[in-house]
Order: structure tokens, then C-alpha cells, then sequence
């Protein structure tokens, strides 16, 4: 679906704007604000839409229960990557005021923290993928990464719903179905494994188009509120965007305890890439090893970006190596509204000159 700068999504985060703000489009309901605390009691909840169809449950365990409170009967328990259908969206009580936001199953209601809000849509197949390789994106909760174009073939990991790698190859198994040989974000020739065809959505110039192209580089700029967890886009002083999101926080290491803050100050957007393999950590302790993140803007030399997140739904409180975490469709939005503009056919890391870049201010 193609979506304007206008219509497209508002996450408001459960804090109230300095200004009046144009709402976009929200998938999430107004949290209360934090300050307030938490309310005694739950009243009737109000049914919020969003554009997400399914759920993917992170880990198992995870609890539906029959209220959107932790004090309500559990009706059942999900298992690690079970998929159900998402109703809508309310805000409940607990587990904890920064993200009171719970999604309405066909049995009850889970908590949004450890459920990935996806959709399941199935692509036509490229009939040829030329040697250059194009850019796609996962658009289905899961898929099988597997070593050869085979489903009887070894499974290599999951790949998740909003992952963006490249399509280097094409090729069928025996009974004529497509698959893609995919790469990671790197402009390397050396093939990940393969997934069926239909689970990715290969990228077109639509999906690199600039967002709002005729407001000057400098009447355009992101703040991150590192206390209220934000990032606003403003376009001539004026909110054209707002998303929860998850800054820096801190992590035990063989050195103790490491703040990774996001770093405040004023930066420059200067490099970009679609999607990119991010790891990091000590085995053990922080470590982490994420294939197919998507739709990266880096502001720091040290690797800070916006960027979209496929591990975990937890937005509100500092929980990343220093990144700003966003939803998938939130992290692209920001990939096409900021400069340096990424043409749909580079294949690797885009760079620019920082005065070139667009401004984000973190405090």
C-alpha cells in the first residue's frame, strides 16, 4: 500500500505534545500520561483499529488473559512464534504504566510488549533477478531460511516479518515453486540461504521515494525526547509525525553495568542502508545478532540509527544498544522523509557529507 507523508501513521506515545498536534494516522490508542500514574481501575476499554491483522508471540508462555489486566484469569498460554489474528488494540492496566497497551484476540487480550504486530501477505514471484540484485522486505510473520531451494533442505534460522535483505538469486525446487537466494545489506555477492518467493516483497522506486522533497534541508528536523521515549519530525516548526520508540538503556557486560545512551546533542543524518546486519555484545552477557534489519538512518560515527525492530514490541522505556528501536513502517517513514535521499538501486550503504544530512536533535 502506498502511503502519503499525510495519511501515514501517528504513534502518539502516552505523552502530551507542547503543541497541538495533526493527527496522521495512530496505531495506538492515547496512553495516559506517565506522570499521572496508574489508573485504580479498568473501565471499559475502547477499541483502537490498527493496521496490523496478526500477531507473532516473541517467546512462549506468553498469557492471554480474558481483561487487558494482569489481575484478570488467564484463558491460555502462546507458544514461541504462534501467530493469531489481532482485533484492535486498547489501553489497559499493567504490567507497566510506560506501555499500558493491550491487543484483543479471538480469546482474550495479550500484552503488546512481546507480541510483533504483523500482517501475512503473499507476493508474485519475480520471473528473472538480474545480477545486480534488488532490495525486498518480508511481508509475512515468518519464513524458513533454508540452505538450498528446498523445503526438504536444513532450516538456517527464521526470518521475521519487516526483515529487508537482497534478492541475489532466483531458482525453483522441483515441484516448479520460486524461491530467492537473499544476502544481507552489505553490496556482497555471498548468499544467506533461500526462502520461498512469495514471502518477500521485492522493493520498488515507490518505496524510495522522498517524503515531502520541496521542504528545504533546513526547515526539516527529528527530535528524540529521550525522557518522554519520542521522535517527532517537524517540518517548518510544525509535527508531521510522532512514534513511541526505545532509546539507549543499560546492559550488564564483563565490565558491569554499561549505559549505552543515545548520545544527546545535534546530528546529522549521513548514511543509510535498507537493511543490514547488526550485532554486537558480549556471548553471555549483551550479545545480539540481527539479520535483516530494516530501513537504517545513521546520525553517529559510532553507529546510532533510526531503525526498525523485529524483537521486541516494548516501545516507552530505554531498552537498545544506543539505536532509536521503531516499528518497521515507522523506521521506512524516516528512511524517505530524511536526507541524503537513497536511490532504489544502490546496492549497498548510502554516505553523504553530515552538513548534507538531515538534523535530528536528541535531549
Amino acid at each position: 500500500m502506498k502511503t502519503t507523508r499525510r495519511c501515514f501513521l501517528k504513534i502518539s506515545g502516552g505523552l502530551a505534545l507542547a503543541v497541538p498536534f495533526i493527527r496522521i494516522r495512530s496505531t495506538h490508542a492515547q496512553a495516559p500520561d506517565p506522570g499521572a500514574g496508574e489508573p485504580p481501575e479498568l473501565r471499559t476499554p475502547e477499541l483502537q483499529p490498527i493496521p496490523y491483522a496478526f500477531g507473532r508471540a516473541f517467546r512462549k508462555d506468553l498469557i492471554i488473559r480474558e481483561q487487558p489486566t494482569t489481575q484478570a484469569p488467564i484463558v491460555r498460554r502462546l507458544r514461541a512464534n504462534e501467530v493469531i489474528p489481532l482485533l484492535g488494540e486498547v489501553i489497559g492496566l499493567g504490567p507497566t504504566t510506560y506501555n499500558p497497551f493491550w491487543y484483543l484476540t479471538r480469546d482474550g487480550y495479550v500484552h503488546s510488549a512481546n507480541v510483533q504486530p504483523c500482517n501475512n501477505v503473499l507476493n508474485k514471484p519475480l520471473s528473472e533477478v538480474d545480477e545486480r540484485g534488488l532490495w525486498a522486505e518480508i511481508t509475512v510473520p515468518f519464513t524458513e531460511l533454508r540452505a538450498r531451494a528446498d523445503p526438504q533442505s536444513g532450516v538456517r534460522s527464521l526470518l521475521y516479518y519487516g526483515c529487508v535483505f537482497r534478492i541475489l538469486q532466483l531458482a525453483e525446487d522441483r515441484d516448479g515453486k520460486a524461491w530467492y537466494g537473499i544476502a544481507d545489506g552489505n553490496g556482497g555477492k555471498t548468499v544467506l540461504g533461500f526462502v520461498r518467493a512469495e514471502h518477500l516483497r521485492p522493493l520498488g522506486p515507490e518505496d524510495f521515494a522522498p517524503l515531502s522533497p520541496d521542504v528545504p534541508l533546513d526547515k526539516k528536523r527529528i527530535e528524540v525526547n529521550l525522557k518522554n521515549q519520542t521522535a517527532t519530525a517537524y517540518e517548518y516548526d510544525q509535527p508531521v509525525f510522532t512514534a513511541r520508540v526505545a532509546t539507549g538503556g543499560k546492559y550488564r557486560t564483563p565490565e558491569g553495568v554499561v549505559d549505552f545512551f543515545t548520545i544527546p546533542g545535534e546530528h546529522r543524518i549521513f548514511r543509510k542502508i535498507p537493511g543490514t546486519r547488526m550485532t554486537g555484545g558480549t556471548p553471555g552477557y549483551d550479545y545480539y545478532d540481527l539479520p535483516g534489519v530494516g530501513w537504517a538512518s545513521f546520525f553517529t560515527s559510532s553507529g546510532i540509527a533510526f531503525h526498525g525492530v523485529y524483537w521486541h514490541n516494548d516501545y516507552g522505556r530505554p531498552r537498545s544498544h544506543g539505536c532509536v528501536n521503531m516499528l518497521p513502517d515507522q523506521a521506512h517513514w524516516v528512511f524517505r522523509w530524511t536526507t541524503p535521499a537513497y536511490p532504489h538501486t544502490e546496492r549497498s550503504s548510502l554516505r553523504t557529507k553530515r552538513e548534507a544530512g538531515s538534523l535530528v536533535k536528541v535531549f
